[in-house]
This record gives structure tokens, C-alpha cells and sequence, in this order.
């Protein structure tokens, strides 16, 4: 055991206690969700594409709501609460068009309601909000 001091004077998993001037990790998860996800939606729309095995326009209606996150994403870091609210819509929206994938076997399916879930959950936590309302 050792007296030394930590690095850094908060704890990043603590997103309560994190410095107003950073970024929570809620949002930046939230951030990260959205932004893997629509990646992920361009890869299965290129290779939908490549081999003709699925309807590429099908698969881009069921990532719409994904790829509208990606603006809103973007704006995390400077934006006020008015996003948060977009992007919280956006997912929920999300998740309710891969409802929809579910029945007709196309993506997002399942990982779409997850992800979009997931998105929505931390958006919503006390330290998001906080964060989209804080003093510019």
C-alpha cells in the first residue's frame, strides 16, 4: 500500500463528482454508443449492398434515427439542454424502429433497441443533465 497521491483529485467512474469542465461519462458514453452504432449501420449497409442479399434502402430506414444522432453527438461538448432532449427523442425513436427489425429479420434488430436504449438511459442521468445546463 503507498501513501503517493492520485493522479487526478475525482473519480471517473464517480460521475457525480466530476469536474464541471469535463465532459461525464455518461454523455461521453452516450457519445460513443450512438457513434459506434451508426458505424456499424454504414458497414451493414455497404456490405448489404455489395453481396444484394438485403434491401439497402430497408436497412437505412431502420439506422435513420442512428445517423440523425451523429449530428447531435457532435454538438455534445458545446451544446445546450435542447440537444440532450433531440438526441434522448432521437434514441427512443431508434429504439422503437428496431422494433421493427426484429420483425422483418432486417438490422438493426435487437442491438439497435439495446444501443438506442442504452443511449436514451444515460442521456437521462443526473450528471447528463447537469452537464447540457451548465453555465457556458
Amino acid at each position: 500500500m503507498t501513501n503517493a497521491p492520485a493522479l487526478h483529485p475525482y473519480d471517473d467512474l464517480d460521475d457525480e463528482a466530476t469536474p464541471s469542465w469535463l465532459m461525464p461519462a455518461t454523455v461521453r458514453g452516450a457519445r460513443l454508443i450512438a457513434l459506434v452504432s451508426a458505424a456499424v449501420g454504414v458497414v451493414l449497409i455497404v456490405i448489404g449492398a455489395a453481396l444484394g442479399k438485403q434491401s439497402p434502402l430497408g436497412v437505412v430506414v431502420g439506422y435513420l434515427p442512428t445517423f440523425a444522432l451523429v449530428p447531435l453527438v457532435v454538438l455534445f461538448g458545446r451544446a445546450g439542454d435542447r440537444v440532450r432532449v433531440a438526441a434522448v427523442t432521437l434514441a427512443a425513436v431508434g429504439a422503437l424502429t428496431s422494433c421493427t427489425g426484429i420483425l422483418t429479420g432486417l438490422p438493426p434488430g435487437a442491438v439497435g433497441i439495446v444501443a438506442s436504449g442504452a443511449v436514451a438511459a444515460l442521456l437521462l442521468r443526473p450528471s447528463a443533465e447537469t452537464w447540457f445546463t451548465r453555465e457556458r
